[in-house]
C-alpha cells in the first residue's frame, strides 16, 4: 500500500516559496523539480481553522459550519461558543483511511481538539487549551510518550503570542516548532502509519508578527530592522526541519501544503462604526468614547445590520423569523444585501484610494448544508489587504489597526501553496482548489472518493 506523507505550513506564501526565497529552501525545491506544484485557492474566508477543516473533511466552509474561530449560539446575539471539533459533523480523511484499515496519523491540525476517539493516532492542533491537564492525544498514552520524549509538557500554541516582544516570540515559535516536528519525527519512526499529516503553525505567528520588516512596500517597513530577516530565517528552518521528516518517509508521496497566504495589512476599516454611522446598527446609548463592542450594547429592536470578523468582514442581516428580534422582512433582504455591497465598495482607504473590495454574498457564493448559520455577506476589502474591525466602536476614524485582540502587520490573502512529489503533470499547474486536496490524498491511498466531495484528484 503506497504511504501518503503530508505536511502543511500555516500561511506559507507562493510569491515566497516559490518564487523570492526559493533557492535557500532546498528541499522544498527538490520536491518541486520532481513533481508538480500550484497555488491553492483557499476558502471563504480564508482562516486557518476554517482552511485546514476544509482541506481534511473535503467539504466547503457552508458543509463544515466553520466561518471563524467563535460561533454564535442558537435563538441569540449575546452568547458565543469557541468552535472546535464538536461542531464538526463531517468526517476527516484519517477517519475515511482509519474505516479502511489504513493506518492514519494527524498531528496539529488546528481544531480537532476535543481530540474524538478512532483508530489510529492523533494529536490536536490550535485551539487546544495550553495547559498539563489537557488530554491532546489519541489514544491518551501517546500524550504520555510525547511528554516524556520533549522532558516536558508539550506546548500546542505559542501562548498569547501578540502580547511578547518581538525577541520572546522568535524565542517560543522555535521552541514550539522544535516540539511539534520532534513530535512528528517520534511518530513516523515509532508508530505504523500509511497515511500521515503535520502542520507547523509557527509560520503564521511569525508571519503575522514581522512581516513589515521585510516587506519595502509596507507602510511601517523598518529599513536595516534587525528583524529584517526574521521570516526567510525561519522558513529555512522549516526546510531543513522538514528534510528530516523526508529521511523518514522514503518513497512516500509526498504532499507540501498551506491553508492560505500572508498579505501586508495596510489598515482596518472599523466595520461596526460604519454599520452605525450609515445607519444599519444602533446602540442603546450613545457613544462617548472607544470602546469594545459587546452585543447586549446593540438595540435590536432598529439595528439591521451587525457584524464579526476581523480580517474579512462577515455581515448578518438582522431577518425576521431567523434572529430572535429581527426586524428585517423576507421582502427587504435582497434590496438590503444589494444596497449594502453598493455602499461597502465605495469605502476609500485611509489615503482616499479606490480599493480593490470582493464581496461574495450567501445567495450567490455560499451554498451548502450549513448554509443557514452562514454569513449574509462576507467582505474582502481591498482584496485583505485592508482587514476590519468589529469589536471595537467610539474610533476617530473610520480606519484603526488595532483590534480588540491587537494588530497584525498581516492578514490573510487567499493563494497558499500545494506541491506534490508524485504525479502525471510536472512542474507549474496553474492553481488548484482547496477542495482538490482530499480526494487526491484519498486516490493516492487507493481509497474511494465520497460522491458528495467536490473536489478534483490531482493527476
Amino acid at each position: 500500500m503506497e504511504k501518503v506523507f503530508v505536511f502543511g505550513i500555516d500561511g506559507a506564501m507562493p510569491e515566497k516559496i516559490f518564487g523570492e526565497w526559493l533557492d535557500e529552501l532546498p528541499n522544498i525545491k527538490k520536491l518541486m523539480s520532481g513533481g508538480s506544484y500550484a497555488k491553492l485557492n483557499s476558502t471563504i474566508p480564508p482562516l486557518s481553522g476554517t482552511a485546514w477543516t476544509s482541506i481534511t473533511t473535503g467539504k466547503s466552509p457552508t458543509d463544515t459550519g466553520l466561518f471563524e474561530y467563535i460561533y454564535r449560539k442558537k435563538n441569540s446575539y449575546t452568547e458565543f461558543g469557541l468552535v472546535s471539533s464538536q461542531n464538526i459533523k463531517e468526517k476527516y480523511i484519517w477517519d475515511i483511511a482509519a474505516e479502511k484499515k489504513i493506518n492514519p496519523i494527524s498531528c496539529f491540525v488546528p481544531i480537532t481538539w476535543p481530540v474524538k476517539p478512532y483508530n489510529g493516532i492523533l494529536i490536536s492542533g490550535f485551539m487546544t487549551p495550553n495547559n498539563p491537564e489537557t488530554e491532546y492525544s489519541y489514544p491518551r498514552e501517546i500524550k504520555k510518550e510525547i511528554n516524556n520524549l520533549l522532558g516536558e509538557h508539550m506546548l500546542i500554541d505559542v501562548p498569547n503570542f501578540r502580547d511578547l516582544t518581538k525577541e520572546d516570540i522568535i524565542k517560543q515559535v522555535y521552541r514550539v516548532s522544535d516540539m511539534h516536528v520532534n513530535t512528528m519525527k517520534y511518530l513516523l519512526k515509532n508508530k505504523k502509519w500509511n497515511f500521515f499529516i503535520g502542520v507547523l503553525n509557527g509560520s503564521d505567528r511569525i508571519n503575522h508578527s514581522f512581516w513589515k520588516y521585510q516587506d519595502k512596500f509596507h507602510r511601517k517597513y523598518e529599513k536595516n530592522s534587525k528583524f529584517e530577516s526574521v521570516l526567510k530565517e525561519y522558513y529555512k528552518y522549516v526546510d531543513k526541519r522538514l528534510g528530516e521528516l523526508l529521511e523518514i518517509v522514503g518513497d512516500a508521496t509526498v504532499i507540501i501544503l498551506s491553508d492560505h497566504g500572508i498579505t501586508r495589512m495596510h489598515n482596518r476599516v472599523n466595520l461596526s462604526d460604519w454599520l452605525i454611522q450609515q445607519g444599519y446598527m444602533f446602540l442603546k446609548e450613545p457613544l462617548t468614547e472607544k470602546k469594545e463592542l459587546k452585543m447586549d450594547m446593540v438595540d435590536w429592536s432598529k439595528t439591521k445590520v451587525f457584524a464579526l470578523g476581523a480580517y474579512d468582514g462577515e455581515i448578518f442581516v438582522n431577518l425576521k423569523g431567523r434572529e430572535p428580534e429581527g426586524i428585517v422582512k423576507e421582502g427587504e433582504y435582497d434590496s438590503l444585501i444589494n444596497e449594502l455591497e453598493k455602499k461597502l465598495k465605495e469605502i476609500t482607504g485611509d489615503d482616499k484610494s479606490k480599493l480593490d473590495t470582493q464581496i461574495f454574498t450567501k445567495k450567490r457564493n455560499l451554498n451548502g448544508k450549513c448554509r443557514d448559520i452562514a454569513p449574509d455577506m462576507i467582505v474582502f476589502f481591498d482584496n485583505l489587504q485592508y482587514g476590519c474591525n468589529t469589536t471595537m466602536v467610539g474610533n476617530e476614524t473610520l480606519w484603526s489597526l488595532s483590534t480588540a485582540k491587537g494588530s497584525d502587520d498581516a492578514g490573510h490573502s487567499r493563494q497558499g501553496i500545494f506541491i506534490i512529489n508524485k504525479t502525471k503533470q510536472k512542474g507549474d499547474i496553474g492553481e488548484i482548489d482547496i477542495l482538490d486536496v482530499a480526494p487526491t490524498i484519498l486516490d493516492r491511498l487507493g481509497v474511494s472518493i465520497p460522491k458528495d466531495f467536490n473536489g478534483k484528484v490531482i493527476e
